[in-house]
């Protein structure tokens, strides 16, 4: 088998990218172990770049992210793919003196929080992760892409190989999330848990404190624990984290009927999205901000390939 690139890894970033390339008319291959554990299906889809911190470059990769995502869902729901997301900003809420002096935090909270001493909005929003992998993964196909179910042992002279399979490619891209380390790459899991609740939720994306707020299939995400290593699942540790930070924090959320929880390893590490070996490209470490920083990615991806990016 195959093919021009061959995309290893069908998280956010991996999928984005080989759906750009497709649309491209690139023949692309994507290849995903589907390993439980996943950032994508667990991330709350955060588009927040000044909440989260970011500056410089990465601040800049942040805004090209925001920019994007309307004109990329645009492109999906004409394909008849329609995909969960607001862009009607993000809150801070500050909750105490020195919180509200660094955020400049002057206006009311958008949404009940106790303790608060003012909010401050910020252009962001959300994007549902689970539903825009799938809506991506769908219109790669649609354009002739193959996807391939397979855990990728090894990429080797163009040879990417799994158990008794293997392709051949002109280049591989790397998007294995927080299994980089398999592939010699500096990433590390952190892994996050965040509970899902009935309930009214926030108008965008809500920060206080420790946690966050936002809107998730008609009820509330509520975000989210970390911890270092490869424990599976959400403990009772986590869990009663979650629980209780929802009922001591926002009163609206109180009597909140639980829906289900969710769980998935960060990438952690020096974010880096470039070559690592002939032909063979990564793009590791992007943390919590990988949905925000997907398109930044995709685009780099594409012009180390020499593909145009007519998507800027």
């Amino acid at each position: 088998m195959r093919a021009d690139v061959a995309v290893v890894g069908a998280g956010i970033i991996g999928v984005l990218a080989a759906y750009e390339l497709a649309k491209r008319g690139v023949a692309v291959a994507l290849l995903d172990a589907e390993r439980p554990g996943a950032a994508t299906f667990a991330s709350a889809g955060m588009l927040a770049p000044y909440p989260e911190g970011l500056s410089g470059e990465l601040l800049e990769a942040g805004l090209y992210g925001l920019a994007r995502y309307p004109e990329l869902l645009a492109e999906l729901k004409e394909r008849g793919l329609e995909v969960e997301a607001a862009f009607s900003g993000t809150w801070v809420a500050a909750l105490t003196p020195s919180e509200k002096e660094a955020w400049e935090a002057e206006a009311p909270s958008p949404y009940p929080v106790r303790g608060t001493l003012g909010a401050r909005r910020f252009p962001g929003g959300f994007v549902h992760p689970r539903r825009l992998r799938e809506a991506l993964l769908q219109a790669f196909q649609d354009l002739g892409g193959t996807y391939l179910r397979a855990e990728v042992e090894g990429v080797e002279g163009g040879r990417v190989y799994w158990g008794e399979g293997a392709l051949r490619a002109r280049f591989v891209l790397l998007s294995v999330g927080a299994w980089g380390g398999r592939f010699g790459l500096r990433v590390r899991p952190l892994k996050g848990e965040a509970l899902l609740l009935e309930g009214e939720a926030p108008p965008g994306p809500l920060f206080a404190g420790e946690g966050y707020l936002l809107s998730r299939e008609g009820g509330v995400y509520v975000g989210a624990t970390q911890r270092e290593g490869w424990e599976e699942g959400v403990d009772l540790f986590g869990l009663r984290w979650l629980a209780d930070y929802a009922h001591e924090r926002f009163p609206l959320l109180e009597g909140a009927r639980f829906r289900g929880v969710v769980w998935g390893y960060r990438p952690v590490g020096e974010l880096f999205v470039g070559e690592v070996g002939e032909g063979v490209y990564a793009a590791v470490g992007h943390g919590r901000n990988g949905v925000l920083l997907a398109p930044w990615t995709a685009k780099r991806l594409l012009g180390l390939l020499g593909v145009e990016d007519d998507a800027a």
